[in-house]
C-alpha cells in the first residue's frame, strides 16, 4: 500500500521462519497509524551486507520491536541485533510468547527481566496487534507526536487521512466481553465509496 508520512518510527526484529507473517502483519498496522516500521525483508537490496543494512535501519529508529518466540530466541541473527539496538541505547518494545503448557512467558535469557513485555499468545494475534497499537500511542502521546488519525486507501486510487478517536474506539473494543474486530467507516472524498478498517487489525475494504 501507499506509505503516509511518518511520525514514529520502529524496527522490528524476528524470526523469519515462522514469525514473518505476523512481522508484515504489525508493520501493515502501524504504517495506518503513520507509524513507520523496517523490516529487513522489506527493504532488502540484493548484493548488500546483511548486517550492515540492518544495522543502517536501527539506527534510523528510535524504537525497536522484537517479537520473542522459541524461534526468535535460538536466532542469532535476532540476538545480534538487539545486542546492537541495546548497545545503540534504543528504546525497546518486548513481544513475549507465552507458552501454552505453562501460561508463563518463555524464558528470554534475561532480556525480559529489564522490560515490561506484551504477552503474545499464539491463539490470539487480534489482542496482540491491539496491545501493539495501545503502546505505540501512548509513546507517541508522551512526546506530542501523536497524529489521532488512520491512513486509508479508496480503490479510486485516493489515499486520505481521516480522524481516528482512538480512545473511543478503543474503549468499544475493551468493553466488548469477546474482544473481536469491528468494522469503522468513512467516505471517500473523492468518489464517494465506503471506506471501512477493521480495528484493531487494521484489515482495510471498501464498498
Amino acid at each position: 500500500m501507499p506509505l503516509p508520512a511518518e511520525t514514529f518510527k520502529v524496527f522490528i526484529s524476528h524470526a523469519i521462519y515462522p514469525d514473518g507473517s505476523l512481522a508484515n502483519w504489525i508493520a501493515d498496522a502501524l504504517d495506518r497509524f503513520h507509524a513507520r516500521a523496517y523490516i529487513y525483508e522489506r527493504y532488502k537490496i540484493d548484493g548488500q551486507n546483511r548486517f550492515e543494512t540492518i544495522k543502517d535501519m536501527i539506527s534510523t529508529c528510535p524504537y525497536f520491536l522484537v517479537i520473542l518466540t522459541a524461534d526468535s530466541i535460538a536466532s542469532q541473527w535476532v540476538n545480534q541485533e538487539i545486542g546492537y539496538a541495546v548497545a545503540a541505547g534504543k528504546k525497546l518494545i518486548p513481544i513475549i510468547e507465552v507458552n501454552d503448557s505453562t501460561d508463563s512467558l518463555l524464558n528470554s535469557q534475561g532480556f525480559v527481566e529489564l522490560h515490561d513485555p506484551i504477552p503474545y499468545y499464539r491463539n490470539n494475534k487480534i489482542w496482540l496487534i491491539a496491545e501493539i497499537l495501545y503502546t505505540v500511542k501512548n509513546l507517541l502521546s508522551l512526546d506530542n507526536k501523536w497524529h489521532d488519525a488512520v491512513f486509508l486507501s479508496c480503490e479510486c486510487g485516493y489515499d486520505f487521512d481521516k480522524q481516528l478517536q482512538f480512545n473511543l474506539i478503543w474503549n468499544i473494543f475493551l468493553n466488548d466481553p469477546l474482544r473481536k474486530p469491528f468494522l469503522i467507516n468513512w467516505r471517500c472524498d473523492k468518489c464517494g465509496r465506503t471506506v471501512s478498517i477493521s480495528f484493531p487489525d487494521c484489515l482495510l475494504s471498501t464498498s
